[in-house]
């Protein structure tokens, strides 16, 4: 069975939080062209605290390839639906 949340992302590490937890969140930056015009997308990504060789693989500038199952959910206090990505697997690009 095949499930559809299941995602591949690839980019360049733009920031790394940890939270008081051990939480680590990547940003993830796309440069694409849309109609002639560059844009940037960010996703954001999310390592668990006890996968230490994922987060050993990360570092600001580097580019990445991560796989992982997303998530949508709302959030009430802006009133906005945000993403977030769950990183089961990173493979460096460079």
């Amino acid at each position: 069975m095949e499930f559809i949340n299941k995602v591949e992302l690839s980019g360049i590490v733009a920031e790394v939080r940890t939270s008081e937890r051990g939480t680590n969140f990547v940003m993830i930056k796309q440069n694409v062209t849309y109609a002639g015009v560059e844009r940037i997308r960010l996703f954001e990504a999310l390592i668990n605290a006890d996968r230490k060789d994922l987060i050993d693989q990360i570092a600001i500038d580097k580019k990445v390839k991560v796989f992982g199952s997303l998530t949508i959910f709302r959030v009430k206090k802006f009133n906005i639906h945000k993403m977030l990505v769950e990183v089961d697997k990173i493979e460096p690009l460079e």
